[in-house]
């Protein structure tokens, strides 16, 4: 059993958003609240230990995770700024391969990415798209399982096989597994409470689907039928107002 994100995750006194990872740098932040991730925590602890089948404990503990744990969503979607920019580069690189054209990211060009087995023009991709920051390693995850859900089925990298239907699918598994990525990193020990693999499975299916939901719900409006009239920093920007709008709904479960 286990996760991607192998750290402990950060304490009550870690500051709401990293430096680095703040899509704001230059607006104050309220000040954090005391244990604001205990609520958070216990209550996802006792979802994957009763079994990860009780849906209301886990709409409950991403309710406090929203509200009290991140600080909301003006804050916590402020969180994602080095993931929400990631992304936007993976959707001007992908819309660039759409068009015949060169990702316009150093080191990887058609060349090296047309006839290669998918898995490797992925790796190249990821390799070259991952910032040198502390939420590098969440990044790394999140690019690579959206390009490998997008590109499934394609034994060898064709770029004419990319439509905007993928790059849309794409962008919501990204922005999906980025949430997903961050909340277990915030839940330190909580997915440790499972007895057994296969009730560690049930909980982690669970949070996957919930939140997958929550990202088709409000991120794909914002792509369906203008993918072509969007580029990087507007979908970097639709990726900061979906979390926002998925913590409103979040946050709601508590009330």
């Amino acid at each position: 059993m286990g996760t991607s994100s192998s750290s402990s995750g950060p304490g009550s006194k870690s500051p709401l958003v990293p430096p680095w990872a703040d899509s704001e740098p230059n607006t104050p932040l309220p000040e954090s609240e005391g244990q604001r991730f205990r609520e958070f925590r216990t209550h996802l602890g006792k979802f994957v230990s009763g079994g990860g089948t009780d849906g209301e404990r886990l709409r409950t503990a991403l309710g406090s995770y929203a509200g009290k744990a991140t600080g909301g969503g003006t804050v916590g979607s402020r969180r994602f700024g080095a993931m929400a920019s990631a992304g936007g580069a993976l959707f001007d690189a992908m819309a660039a391969l759409r068009d015949g054209q060169d990702p316009g990211i150093p080191g990887v060009d058609l060349g090296t990415l047309e006839g290669r087995p998918t898995q490797v023009a992925i790796d190249l991709l990821v390799n070259a798209l991952v910032p040198p920051n502390g939420d590098g390693d969440r990044i790394r995850v999140a690019l690579n399982d959206a390009l490998s859900e997008a590109l499934e089925g394609q034994a060898d990298f064709d770029f004419n096989n990319i439509t905007d239907d993928i790059i849309a699918d794409m962008m919501i598994a990204y922005l999906a597994e980025c949430i997903y990525e961050q909340v277990v990193l915030d839940s330190n020990d909580a997915f440790a409470k499972a007895t057994d693999p296969a009730q560690y499975d049930r909980a982690e299916k669970a949070m996957r689907g919930l939140i997958r939901a929550a990202a088709d719900k409000h991120m794909a409006p914002l792509l369906t039928g203008n993918v072509r009239t969007l580029n990087g920093r507007m979908v970097r920007d639709a990726q900061l107002r979906a979390i926002k709008d998925i913590w409103a709904e979040w946050e709601a479960y508590e009330k």
